[in-house]
């Protein structure tokens, strides 16, 4: 009776399936089905249009991206070719100065090398004076000649632009439209031009980049025949094609060989009597893109009847128009034959289905009736109770699997005291873990955030120690902070005192010298570290690494035996590791912080603070002595000759007669006092509550010392002193603000190298 049931509920299933299936296939017939199908057909021809054309956007790409490293690759020649002629010149002043040429001599000399300085294709140097006269040129015609006013092609100003950037930037690039030596025609060229202030002349050289637009165009050919390949292989519908032409009507590519490379300008819209070329270009500024039009067909020509659709899309980087053609009658067809496979499809499935859903419900019901009344059974209690059914299927599957469930539940009811209790255990374990977890992830935190605020290092080593001591609060340790002289100091402890407060020689310590985690067991047997082990106490010591160096240590010692020192080190180093990480970190983050403040206010070369800090400085201490009624004093000093000095003796005496100088003057001012580098070879000095007696007095004791010491620890001997000459200026008689303080040194200072040099004038003492 069972049996009977089931089987009618299944059958009764499948045939309510079977006309589910029957009613799709009907609907499949409807015209909004075949609508459906034909805009997507539709929009498949426009993704295959789209994927064209940004085919075409990305290799246009490519060609600007490789035209601008062209461009660039000429830039960094034009750049090496000035470096060499300027080599040039420094090598042909040598030799004129070690045979006794005059600087007339020389210079002729110098030009003369330079108009003969020529590379690459007929490509040369040239040199101009401030007058735009072209002092050095291979061209005869045009060396020596003036150039203010001579312009290119185009109109444009050749000299002048290149000699007015490099004065004003010191170097740069220019365009203009130029003939290439030993060429009649103007090709468009490229020149990067530098200052040579010493001699007031402007050095310059140029590439014609026409070759680079060549290649670009050999480049271009090759986009359109790999866009022709493409083009020709594919296919929307049946035998819709792609197309491509540009503004002008002409026909780049077209499968059809009769019409491409031709202009199609005179090929009509047979309906509208207009250019289809035309109204193709106006399709391509709407905003769908799309054109519908009459047109014949290969079979029918000359009968424009048939309907077309054409998307098209503009491409302005290349000025193409992308386009393609179908025929709307091929989308209804695709729509047609898909209607009838689908109506196909259903007919077959109801023919199966009815014809088999008998044979396959007698086979289904059979064993599951029988698994439902041993189910049964077990429901009422009877656990013995297990299916007979064997077989290679799914109900054999399900059959075991019922066997298996009714044994474990058995086995369940047996043991589920005793498995109650385990599975507790095992749960209130995990569960302290994860709080231990929680607590040590909450720790390393709140040590994250007090890292941020810290200001010194050591800071930072009382911040690990608190965290340690949170982290193991069974254990003590303490944390050691490597010194300048190498040493490590113990900065912090918790727990046991440590018998080493002062490691005098680092090295002797296994941790600095591996830059590695290191432990000793309690028993101290065979140890490395004698300073480290303590009798009774296993020891792991872990370093904290910054910028590659161990810059401390932190020990930790834990009341282990020596069975058990192995898991306890290994359980407690990835924390320990952990800790080092972020502290190294944070160490490294200060000193970085440090690094960038010093670079920012101080000078690299001599060490003394720079412009910029001196007008904060200045701005404070005239703050200061405004608010208290207080004087403040500045000296500003110069090198004299320094030119002449660098010319002679070379740019690399000149920086250590810079650095000389601040060394002078950070030993001879007070504390309180101010020296900073102004800019160049001058320097300023801010001296607070200084008076007229004070501040002359300090000014000549840095001019004597320069005087005397400078030119003595020089590498090399010179003929003559270093001397400065020094300006001093008193707030408040000669100024009441910054500007006017230190106009009023700079004002006495060359008043100071109008008398004569090597003198100090004050500025209340300035001859009008």
């Amino acid at each position: 009776m069972k049996s009977s049931k089931l089987f009618l509920k299944t059958f009764s299933t499948i045939v309510a399936a079977t006309v589910f299936l029957t009613g799709l296939s009907y609907l499949t017939s409807v015209p909004w089905l075949r609508d459906t199908v034909q805009k997507q057909e539709e929009r498949t021809g426009r993704l295959v249009l789209n994927n064209i054309y940004e085919m075409a956007e990305n290799e246009h790409r490519y060609l600007k991206a490789w035209r601008e490293s062209a461009i660039d690759s000429r830039k960094r020649e034009m750049r090496h070719i000035i470096q060499v002629a300027m080599k040039t010149i420094e090598r042909i002043e040598e030799e004129s100065k070690a045979q006794g040429l005059t600087p007339e001599a020389t210079r002729k000399k110098i030009l003369e090398n330079i108009r003969h300085l020529t590379y690459g294709e007929n490509d040369y140097v040239f040199i101009a004076d401030y007058d735009s006269r072209l002092i050095s040129h291979p061209d005869p015609e045009l060396h020596d000649a003036d150039f203010s006013d001579v312009r290119d092609t185009r109109g444009n100003l050749v000299v002048p632009p290149m000699v007015e950037g490099a004065r004003e930037h010191g170097e740069g690039f220019h365009r203009y439209w130029w003939r290439r030596l030993g060429e009649d025609e103007p090709s468009e060229k490229l020149s990067y031009y530098k200052h040579l202030p010493e001699r007031d002349w402007v050095i310059g050289t140029g590439v014609y980049i026409d070759d680079v637009e060549e290649t670009i165009q050999e480049r271009k050919q090759a986009v359109i025949e790999r866009l022709r390949r493409h083009l020709h292989n594919t296919r929307i519908a049946q035998t819709g094609y792609l197309y491509l032409f540009d503004s002008d009507l002409n026909m780049i590519i077209h499968p059809n060989p009769n019409i491409e490379g031709t202009n199609f300008s005179d090929m009509e819209n047979p309906v509208t009597g207009k250019p289809i070329g035309k109204e193709l270009i106006a399709a391509a500024r709407t905003q769908e893109g799309k054109l519908v039009y009459k047109w014949d067909k290969p079979n029918d020509p000359g009968n424009y009847v048939y309907d077309k659709l054409a998307w098209v899309r503009y491409l302005p980087e290349f000025d193409w128009y992308i386009a393609s053609s179908v025929y709307l009658s091929e989308f209804r067809n695709t729509a047609n034959a898909l209607t009838f496979r689908i109506i196909s499809v259903g007919a077959v499935i109801l023919v199966i289905a009815l014809a088999g859903a008998y044979f396959f419900l007698r086979r289904l019901t059979a064993p599951i009736t029988r698994l439902a009344d041993t189910a049964s059974r077990v429901g009422g209690g009877d656990l013995t109770a297990k299916t007979d059914i064997r077989r290679n299927d799914e109900i054999g599957v399900l059959a075991s699997t019922f066997n298996t469930m009714v044994d474990r539940l058995r086995d369940q009811i047996d043991n589920m005291e005793n498995r109650v209790k385990e599975r507790t255990t095992k749960l209130a374990q995990s569960v302290r873990n994860l709080e231990k977890r929680n607590r040590e992830s909450a720790e390393i935190n709140r040590m994250g955030e007090f890292l941020q605020s810290c200001r010194s290092e050591e800071e930072i080593f009382t911040v690990a120690t608190r965290t340690m001591k949170a982290l193991f609060p069974e254990d003590s340790g303490r944390t050691y902070m490597m010194d300048e002289d190498n040493s490590l100091r113990l900065v912090a402890q918790w727990g046991e005192p440590a018998p080493v407060e002062t490691m005098v020689d680092s090295r002797s310590c296994w941790v600095v010298r591996r830059g590695q985690s290191h432990q000793e067991e309690p028993d101290c047997h065979d140890t490395l570290c004698p300073h480290c082990c303590e009798k009774g106490y296993g020891s792991l010591c872990v370093p904290l690494l910054a910028e590659g160096k161990v810059t401390g240590i932190i020990k930790l010692n834990m009341a282990v035996s020596e069975a058990e020192m192995a898991d306890a080190a290994a359980e407690r180093q990835p924390l320990m590791a952990t800790v080092a990480e972020q502290l190294a970190f944070a160490v490294t983050n200060l000193r970085l912080q440090e690094r960038l403040r010093q670079q920012s206010i101080k000078d690299p070369l001599t060490g003394l603070f720079n412009r910029r800090r001196l007008e904060e400085i200045l701005q404070l201490e005239l703050s200061r002595a405004l608010r208290h009624g207080g004087r403040l004093g500045v000296i500003m000093l110069d090198v004299d000759h320094f030119k002449h000095f660098n010319d002679t003796y070379g740019h690399e005496a000149g920086d250590s007669v810079l650095r000389e100088i601040g060394t002078i003057l950070r030993s001879k001012l007070r504390r309180e006092d101010t020296a900073c580098r102004y800019g160049g070879e001058e320097f300023t000095l801010i001296v607070p509550e200084a008076d007229k007696a004070g501040l002359c007095k300090l000014a000549e004791l840095v001019r004597a010392r320069v005087e005397e010491q400078v030119a003595t620890v020089l590498d090399q001997e010179v003929e003559e002193p270093v001397t400065v000459s020094l300006g001093a200026a008193v707030f408040p008689e000669h100024g009441q603000d910054t500007h006017t303080l230190l106009q009023a040194a700079d004002e006495a200072l060359y008043q100071a190298k109008r008398s004569g040099r090597n003198q100090v004038v004050y500025a209340g003492e300035i001859e009008n």
